[in-house]
């Protein structure tokens, strides 16, 4: 195993979204939700992983007027011009998939069945170390933590090219930033995590690692970003996580929740998650070899007696078989 990050060490922008070649395992992830000229709604997500040598890639993406959902994945080691990650900054390819970093912005490309995406992301906000100084801890061991860094609303255009067609897109997206040693605690079963991204500008991100037991952890966290002013870390004590609904996979057989009730007290937040699309699971056979669902949701509820609403992604890992390890690459 490569050297362990010191979770001491100081992180600075934008030299730390490049890859860190003391990690075990680093994970690049983008998120969001589009919608076209004609209002039609879609989600995406395109992760990079690089354990140790390998790059490993998946893109999702969700057409939520249609009910469908498709994915890809791309799994090479490092080789230049086949797939790779600068050290220095935002630069990270996969074959013909990449994402960058210049002059402040995020730009992503992917092409699979459902066409070839082209975005450009603006920050709306600067980056939000997650944990205590962007350090997230897993677990108690030494090496139970990870770098963990989130920018959690850009504004998002570009395009979808498919069928000879170019079809404009905007709307807002979502990036995190994983490293570290990989390890995570034996008793842990998989994750539920959400990235919440509400319309009166605020966002929210909770995972629950979850026990064998189905319980949280005293490592699941919570962060909250209002539209102005500075980021709370929210103790796990003022979270409530519920689920409401179940859909159980054809493919996998894994039965995962389907619906969600988040209640956080100290911010006087009350709100209920459901997919937009039911089927969002990817088998990932050919790559990391996790089996796990990932998709686009609809948020509605209230902040302080207001209605608020918005739009989420969410992450299940572990439903299927026990996919944690690497931060739940599934590489052993």
């Amino acid at each position: 195993m490569l050297g362990t990050p010191d979770p001491r060490s100081d992180l600075s922008f934008p030299r730390d979204h490049g890859s860190h070649a003391d990690a075990a395992v680093e994970w690049w992830y983008y998120t969001g939700h589009l919608t076209d000229a004609s209002k039609r709604e879609y989600g995406f997500q395109l992760t990079f992983f690089k354990v140790r040598d390998l790059y490993l890639a998946h893109f999702g993406w969700t057409d939520v007027d249609k009910g469908t959902f498709q994915y890809e994945e791309k799994s090479h080691l490092g080789l230049p011009g086949i797939a790779s990650a600068a050290p220095d900054r935002l630069e990270v390819t996969n074959e013909d998939w990449s994402a960058s970093e210049s002059n402040g912005k995020h730009r992503i490309h992917a092409r699979g069945a459902a066409g070839t995406l082209d975005l450009v992301l603006s920050p709306q906000k600067p980056p939000l170390l997650q944990g205590e100084g962007g350090i997230s801890r897993k677990g108690p061991d030494p090496n139970e933590y990870s770098h963990y860094v989130s920018i959690t609303r850009f504004a998002a255009s570009g395009e979808i090219q498919r069928a000879g067609r170019r079809q404009k897109l905007t709307g807002i997206a979502w990036f995190d930033h994983e490293w570290g040693p990989g390890a995570l605690p034996r008793n842990a079963r998989g994750w539920d995590w959400f990235a919440v991204q509400l319309d009166d500008g605020s966002d929210l991100m909770l995972y629950r690692l979850r026990a064998e037991t189905g319980e949280a952890t005293p490592f699941s966290a919570c962060a909250f970003s209002p539209r102005e002013g500075a980021p709370r870390t929210i103790r796990w004590s003022e979270v409530r996580l519920d689920e409401t609904a179940f859909w159980k996979s054809a493919r996998s057989g894994a039965r995962y929740p389907s619906r969600w009730r988040i209640a956080v007290a100290n911010l006087g937040l009350e709100l209920e998650i459901e997919p937009q699309v039911a089927d969002q699971e990817l088998v990932t056979e050919q790559s990391t070899g996790v089996i796990y669902w990932e998709g686009t949701g609809r948020v509605i509820g209230k902040r302080g007696g207001n209605p608020v609403t918005g739009r989420a992604y969410v992450e299940l890992t572990g439903y299927a078989r026990r996919d944690v390890p690497g931060f739940g690459t599934g590489v052993r």
